[in-house]
């Protein structure tokens, strides 16, 4: 089997010469230029990994890796044969064949890059500020030393995010809850370094509650989040993330009450956030946790709350963008508050397209926000789709049933019947329930975003008043059934 590393430095190759030969195409030029621009996209993500290490010894990737060098394979030579005008190729198929075997390339394309995505440890977490090791990676390389970027940040001033939030197409559709004052009006309160010092016993290691990417957390009678380095996109950027992340006033959003931010030297300088103190712990331990802590009951009051806050933030025109188990955390009441909002970005129309990744993990990442760098509110609902399903596969392996790698796969064998929850164990309208929420979790995993429902429909399926469609089993579903 072809080591991984070896296989990314083919695909990387492969997009190379699929961006020079999209350059000099005659015909379908706007299919063609889309296969590059997937293409392009995904070889540069796979070559972030690589940087990290996250390839390196990891047999599962090889397959997954091999079929899509193989689909490439197949793109650059239909590609190839737009160049001319009669190409040997083209000899022996039609403009019309020809036409609609890129497009079916095109999708073949997604649906490989997602199996391989699915094959990536469920831990591995793509950090193109930073990654899990505490290593800083090179900076990005530009799109002229690379010839794998065409995509630009979106670095938003804090004026441009007043005007997204005090323009006309921000009025929220069919929602109760106002929305968020102009940003301008918001005071931070600016935290002493010293008095956070003395709060956590000099950062001490006993105090920590959470470690991830790019930030340590640790506990006093709030919640101080110290950043490993300074932050990639600038102060400036990150500041404007904790004005957001302020004025999101909900019960099942975590309050952000401050920084600190000492000048100096900026190797020396100490980047700070302060929230509010959430003492049960994430989602994410309550999944994986050996010894049950909640029954059925519980769990879908969490899933219900979790669906409240992400509706409020659609409201308020915010798409999260790293929705996942461990950015949901409990209060006492074991009331649920989506946190970590660094990545966060607000919405003037209904989606931004051509976005890099910033931060994430491939298990909860939309299909068009992976390949094609597509923004909108149903990035959320697909992330929390997969949370549900998650959360509903958590309780099967509490019971000492096995644990299944590719979660949807699970989820979809699990609705056909293939997978049963020992009916002992649940009365039958948890079953019921149970089964609901599978479904409602696979219609919010779409593969197209168009699929899915809205947060306000989610809530409603939830709480059973509203029918459930049937949702689409994907390509990449059915070539691994």
């Amino acid at each position: 089997m072809a080591d991984p590393v070896a296989s990314v430095e083919k695909i990387v190759k492969i997009g190379l010469k699929i961006k020079q030969a999209v350059d000099t195409v005659r015909k379908n030029k706007e299919v063609c230029l889309e296969i590059r621009k997937r293409v392009l996209r995904f070889s540069d993500i796979l070559s972030q990994l690589q940087q990290t290490g996250m390839l390196n010894n990891n047999p599962a990737m090889s397959g997954p890796l091999e079929d899509l060098e193989e689909t490439l394979e197949r793109g650059l030579e239909l590609v190839t044969s737009c160049q001319e005008r009669r190409s040997t190729i083209r000899r022996f198929i039609t403009a019309g064949d020809l036409s609609k075997q890129l497009r079916e390339v095109k999708d073949d394309i997604l649906n490989k890059v997602m199996l391989a995505s699915f094959a990536i440890n469920t831990n591995s977490t793509i950090m193109l500020f930073t990654i899990h090791t505490g290593i800083r990676p090179d900076p990005l390389r530009q799109p002229e030393e690379s010839g794998l970027m065409e995509i630009s940040h979106d670095n938003h001033s804090s004026e441009d995010i007043r005007s997204e939030q005090n323009g006309e197409e921000n009025s929220v559709p069919g929602g109760s809850e106002a929305l968020l004052p102009p940003l301008a009006a918001i005071t931070l309160r600016e935290f002493g370094l010293s008095e956070l010092k003395a709060a956590t016993n000099g950062f001490s290691d006993s105090n920590i509650i959470g470690r991830g990417g790019i930030a340590t957390v640790y506990k006093s009678v709030i919640a101080i989040k110290k950043f490993r380095w300074a932050p990639r996109l600038g102060w400036a950027h990150t500041y404007e993330q904790l004005l957001l992340a302020s004025k999101l006033q909900h019960k099942n959003v975590v309050q952000v009450l401050g920084y600190s931010h000492e000048n100096g030297a900026v190797k020396d300088r100490e980047y700070i956030w302060v929230e509010e103190y959430v003492p049960m712990g994430t989602l994410h331990e309550i999944i994986h946790c050996k010894e049950p802590r909640f029954d059925w009951s519980s769990l879908i009051r969490i899933i219900e709350g979790i669906a409240q806050g992400v509706r409020y933030l659609h409201e308020q025109r915010v798409v999260h963008l790293d929705l996942k188990p461990t950015n949901i955390v409990l209060d006492s009441h074991m009331n649920p508050k989506i946190t970590d909002f660094e990545v966060a970005k607000v919405l003037n129309g209904n989606q931004l397209e051509g976005e890099i990744i910033t931060a994430g993990t491939f298990q909860y990442i939309a299909p068009e926000y992976l390949t094609d760098g597509v923004v909108s509110m149903m990035n959320d609902v697909y992330g929390f789709g997969v949370t549900l399903l998650e959360t509903v596969s958590g309780i099967r392996r509490r019971h000492n049933q096995p644990r299944e790698f590719h979660l949807h796969r699970w989820a979809w064998k699990a609705l056909e019947g293939r997978r049963k929850f020992d009916p002992a164990l649940f009365a039958e309208p948890q079953l019921v329930e149970i089964k609901r929420c599978i479904q409602i979790g696979l219609l919010c995993a779409q593969h197209e975003s168009a699929d899915r429902p809205t947060m306000e429909d989610v809530l409603l399926m939830l709480n059973g008043e509203k029918e459930l469609p049937t949702p689409e089993k994907p390509a990449y579903i059915k070539s691994t059934a």
